[in-house]
């Protein structure tokens, strides 16, 4: 899928590109422009799959924005909690491999939270997919937070 998202972006790219527009008249120009920008943000969207669950949500009209606590189990957030504990330990402490194997742990638990969304989601159960739509962002900010740790003890 990814390919063909890849494939199908640089296509209508080139084909929208405003400097293939140059000569054009302002019309065409002003509307080339516009169409590239569009094709950039969808394929920012797409391309991403925490942008991509919340846009599918807006879909069947979810607000995918909408915070309510009472989608997440009190085990998610514990588990939150305690993720994010270790990370300052490892950050703390300089440990690079505690940073991994959490990081590893992050990844391995998104995939299988976007299998299950796509699954709940195509099953049209939207109120588990929104659910797990919101692990997933506490998800994303986990390992983001990851990243940035490992930067700041490589001094990038």
């Amino acid at each position: 899928m990814e390919q063909a998202l890849e494939s199908k972006y640089r296509e209508l790219q080139a084909e929208y590109h405003p400097d293939r527009f140059s000569g054009a008249p302002d019309a065409e120009r002003v509307q080339a422009l516009q169409f590239a920008s569009l094709i950039n943000d969808a394929y920012d969207t797409l391309k991403s799959p925490l942008k991509r669950a919340a846009y599918l949500l807006t879909l069947r009209g979810v607000d995918p924005e909408e915070h309510n606590q009472a989608h997440l189990q009190e085990a998610f957030l514990m588990r939150q909690m305690l993720m994010r504990e270790d990370l300052e330990k490892f950050l703390e402490e300089e440990n690079f491999e505690g940073l991994e194997k959490l990081k590893k742990e992050t990844t391995g638990e998104q995939v299988e939270i976007l299998d299950e969304f796509e699954s709940t989601f195509n099953a049209g159960d939207l109120s588990i997919a929104k659910s797990l739509y919101n692990q997933l962002q506490f998800l994303f900010k986990l390992l983001e937070e990851i990243n940035k740790a490992e930067e700041k003890l490589l001094d990038y």
